[in-house]
């Protein structure tokens, strides 16, 4: 199905809804699998990234909880997932880091709002 996401290829991280995800709205009538898969495996990242050492010193728990409420809304009845412990960041890298994650994070909300907002219709 080629489904499955590798941490280890940067180019598959962090995860982003593509064409072949499958969250058009003609998509999404017949089989929207795909798309909540993915969606399931960017809230998580975005959830542990959160979490990570990068928000230490700005921490951000309303996003954080907003990102369990979300998963819980897209679980596929496997449970909660875990968290995955993400690499340590230099100190220095750490403001970068949080602002491209916060700007990948709105990016990221923009588009599964449209996914949400067509599933709610």
């Amino acid at each position: 199905e080629g489904l499955q996401l590798l941490e280890e290829e940067p180019q598959n991280w962090p995860p982003r809804i593509r064409c072949s995800d499958a969250c058009d709205p003609l998509s999404l009538e017949s089989n929207h699998t795909r798309c909540l898969h993915r969606i399931r495996q960017a809230l998580q990242h975005y959830r542990d990234l959160l979490g990570s050492d990068i928000f230490r010193e700005q921490p951000q728990p309303q996003l954080e909880t907003t990102m369990e409420q979300l998963l819980r809304h897209v679980q596929d009845g496997h449970g909660r997932p875990p968290r995955h412990l993400l690499a340590p960041t230099d100190e220095w890298e750490q403001p970068l880091q949080r602002h491209l994650a916060l700007k990948r994070l709105r990016s990221f909300a923009a588009v599964i709002s449209r996914v949400f907002n067509h599933g709610a219709r």
